[in-house]
């Protein structure tokens, strides 16, 4: 993941939803020295201390980092302000943990909310990682042939090599796109209930009240915000909140098309990708909600 602010929320959801294994960061809506940062003080604030943060790419496969700071401010947490964690460019990388640690995949579903370059560059340097994982869940793109509100989706946008090695060579992939994140938005009048979840929900609220600003109206709706990121947490763990459908995919790497998810050629014999297609955007929302209720202070 890249925290980011509805990445935040996504890692808040997880926690309360399933055991977290550990947490990869990823350069994407801000450097990978603020994603790693940012990572380690959500754990910190969640009270999951013994949750590990690997750091993985710094920049994308190829070309310059393009960030979202606009959207999630300097440091990738809006208005709300963690310690700074210091970030060693010499650690070891995620990568390299994951090829060494087989038996704990195996028994993990993995979500991906940032660009996909860590599973990218795992692909290339460890190709038996392609079937490591129970399943893999990416926040990306969009469903091939769907309407949108944005020309790109941020996360393909930022590395399209990346994705696009993930949709060729990942086993057991499935995608949510924001055609269907951006029907199951939140409404603007809903965020004063962070309140009533202490510490955990005073660190959303000061976040999402600078992203929701920013973000407001994507979907169509401008007194609602999307939260694309929980959608992939609830993608993996609560799969009956979507229809999906099944088709080979591939992405446009350059050009004014950059971005783009598209049905792949057959003579690239790809394998399906499990891509979701639908929403129930109330259940959804109530699904969130309820997600909640372990850090309820009042």
């Amino acid at each position: 993941m890249d925290p980011g602010i509805d990445d935040a929320w996504a890692l808040v959801v997880a926690a309360s939803r399933a055991h977290l294994q550990g947490v990869s960061a990823v350069a994407g809506n801000v450097s990978l020295a603020h994603t790693y940062s940012n990572a380690q003080e959500i754990l910190r604030v969640l009270d999951h201390p013994e949750v590990s943060v690997w750091p993985g790419a710094a920049n994308p496969t190829l070309g310059p980092l393009i960030t979202a700071e606009a959207f999630h401010g300097r440091s990738g947490t809006g208005s709300w302000q963690g310690s700074s964690v210091p970030f060693d460019p010499g650690a070891e990388r995620v990568w390299t943990h994951w090829a060494q640690s087989p038996q704990s995949l195996a028994k993990t579903h993995l979500v991906a909310t940032g660009p996909l370059t860590n599973l990218a560059v795992s692909l290339l340097a460890f190709p038996r990682l392609q079937n490591a994982w129970q399943s893999v869940t990416c926040m990306c793109g969009a469903l091939p042939g769907t309407q949108v509100d944005k020309s790109q989706e941020f996360n393909i946008y930022v590395d399209p090599h990346a994705a696009d090695v993930v949709f060729h060579w990942m086993d057991r992939l499935q995608i949510l796109g924001i055609n269907v994140a951006h029907r199951a938005t939140i409404p603007l009048s809903d965020l004063p209930r962070l309140h009533q979840y202490g510490a955990v929900g005073k660190m959303l609220f000061e976040m999402l009240d600078f992203y929701s600003q920013r973000s407001r109206g994507e979907g169509g709706n401008p007194d609602a915000f999307p939260i694309d990121d929980v959608c992939a947490v609830a993608a993996a763990i609560q799969p009956d909140l979507f229809a999906w459908v099944e088709m080979p995919l591939a992405v446009v790497r350059e050009g004014p098309l950059r971005g783009t998810v598209v049905v792949s050629p057959l003579d690239l014999n790809r394998q399906p990708v499990r891509v979701a297609a639908d929403v129930s955007a109330n259940a959804f929302r109530q699904w969130v909600w309820d997600s909640m209720e372990p850090y309820r202070t009042s």
